[in-house]
């Protein structure tokens, strides 16, 4: 079951959540999981320890986590999930000149597999659609390409390694 949430009324420094969704977990994690496009200190501060615990700690891919130019600003969403108001996925996405750039897609390792990742890029998805991309990319570690592709993605050229981790370009054309 799925309906509206505005999770930018924490303490203070949420910032203008313009999408928002609540669904029912099943009974692996029983609860309420909330995903939101966030832009507050605290929801970043958030994002910045999820991506830090899956990207640096467990796969050792980088430590520049936090230095990444297009976190702010025009035509970035940031999202973060929250199963019972505990921080669990965080995604982000970035739009100029009508494509959008999925990045820093992430769910911490117990809660993998719930659903999460699919929630956090649908609302990513969503607002590639309202802010007028016509074309998204993302750089998909190979391993994830098949949950990409239920999502419409295909791949585009070849792997590359990154910290030890093959990755692939992938695109997704969105409809009008």
């Amino acid at each position: 079951m799925v309906s509206s949430l505005d999770c930018g009324a924490r303490d203070g420094e949420g910032a203008g959540v313009r999408n928002s969704r609540v669904v029912e977990t099943g009974a692996e994690a029983s609860g309420y999981l909330e995903v939101c496009e966030v832009g507050g200190a605290r929801e970043l501060r958030e994002i910045i320890a999820i991506r830090r615990a899956v990207f640096t700690d467990e796969q050792h891919l980088t430590d520049t986590v936090d230095r990444d130019p297009h976190d702010q600003g025009a035509g970035t969403v940031q999202v973060l999930a929250r199963l019972n108001d505990e921080p669990v996925g965080v995604g982000r996405l970035h739009v100029w000149r009508g494509e959008g750039n999925i990045a820093w897609v992430a769910v911490l390792p117990t809660y993998r597999r719930l659903g999460v990742g699919l929630e956090i890029m649908d609302v990513l998805l969503d607002a590639a659609s309202r802010l007028g991309a016509q074309r998204v990319t993302l750089s998909a570690q190979t391993h994830a390409t098949e949950f990409y592709r239920l999502l419409g993605f295909h791949t585009v050229g070849n792997t590359w390694i990154m910290g030890g981790i093959e990755h692939i370009l992938m695109a997704r054309e969105l409809d009008e």
